[in-house]
């Protein structure tokens, strides 16, 4: 059975990376906002920076499940698209610190990030392979292969993520899902 301080820990971890920055972030404001003591954040992360990459790790993993249970569904494929892509933007809109944290500090992780994510992605490939098969029966989504497609539609979300994490303005979901509508117009 999983420890519910680990869990604490982790979501206290991320609210106070969010509030604080990673750099400025004190282990000991973690583990007070927690109620646990230090060594008991040591005892499940090796390190501040383990912290920061299971966070990130563990937030990547929740949106494969989005996106898996979205593209396992029974309805057409375009309206899988579409309701994956307002999942997900769904989820780092609730998820906001996820989102201000993974923006904050990408650049200093970007290459432990980046190696988290594409792993994630090479496993996932034949999932979403046989999605786009089905897309591109319809005539959708056929100028690039399928890691392509994903690799821009990432971009996508995470640009506009981006922009809603610093200006705050409107709704993530609706944005991701009007640009998407805009992405799949553009590519039949």
């Amino acid at each position: 059975m999983d420890d519910p301080r680990r869990a604490r820990i982790l979501a206290c971890a991320q609210e106070v990376f969010a509030n604080e920055g990673f750099r400025s972030a004190e282990v000991k404001t973690i583990a007070v906002q927690a109620g646990v003591g230090k060594a008991t954040i040591y005892k499940f992360f090796p390190s501040k920076d383990a912290l920061l990459l299971t966070i990130v790790e563990e937030n990547l993993n929740t949106i494969r499940d989005i996106i898996f249970a979205d593209l396992m569904s029974t309805i057409p494929p375009l309206q899988r698209l579409e309701n994956l892509c307002r999942n997900v933007a769904r989820y780092l809109e609730q998820n906001q610190d996820f989102s201000r944290v993974l923006i904050q500090e990408a650049g200093d992780f970007m290459g432990d990030i980046q190696r988290q994510y594409l792993a994630l992605m090479e496993q996932n490939l034949p999932v979403a392979d046989a999605f786009f098969k089905e897309l591109r029966k319809d005539g959708y989504f056929v100028a690039l292969p399928t890691r392509d497609t994903i690799l821009m539609m990432v971009n996508l979300v995470v640009g506009t993520t981006y922009t809603w994490a610093l200006t705050g303005e409107g709704s993530l979901e609706q944005q991701a899902a009007d640009y998407m509508k805009v992405l799949i117009r553009g590519l039949r």
